[in-house]
């Protein structure tokens, strides 16, 4: 079993003058990060107000993203993913794009989500979800 670790939890640690991101992670646990999670958060160094903040956050990002693995979206999350958007079409309650490609990667792994955003990814039948 290991954890994704959602885009939230290094938004937060960020937020909070860097703090340690261990913190935030049970020990034992194999974690990973998805490739759309490291799209997000250089999202956000583009974004920024100022050349130096954009430099702390590309810093803060590449502390993790040099040693934790970054998880591409495969075929078999693919086909998750076409199932768990079917399943909310036919629902009519639709979670964040981002949100279901994280949380299909989890589950193609068999592994749960780390995150802060409870609400969403409860949504997801199947699903195992940890608040940090």
């Amino acid at each position: 079993m290991g954890l994704i670790i959602d885009t939230g939890i290094f938004i937060k640690a960020e937020r909070e003058s860097r703090a340690d991101l261990a913190r935030f992670i049970p020990r034992g646990e194999d974690v990973g990060l998805c490739s759309i999670t490291v799209s997000e958060l250089y999202e956000g160094v583009y974004l920024a107000n100022s050349e130096q903040r954009a430099a702390d956050r590309r810093e803060f990002i590449e502390q993790f993203a040099l040693v934790m693995p970054v998880i591409d979206f495969t075929m078999n999350a693919a086909l998750v993913h076409a199932r768990l958007r079917a399943a909310q079409r036919k629902k009519g309650k639709m979670i964040g794009a981002h949100d279901l490609i994280i949380a299909a990667t989890a589950m193609s792994l068999g592994w749960d989500i780390l995150t802060l955003n409870r609400s969403e990814f409860r949504q997801i039948e199947g699903l195992g979800v940890r608040e940090a």
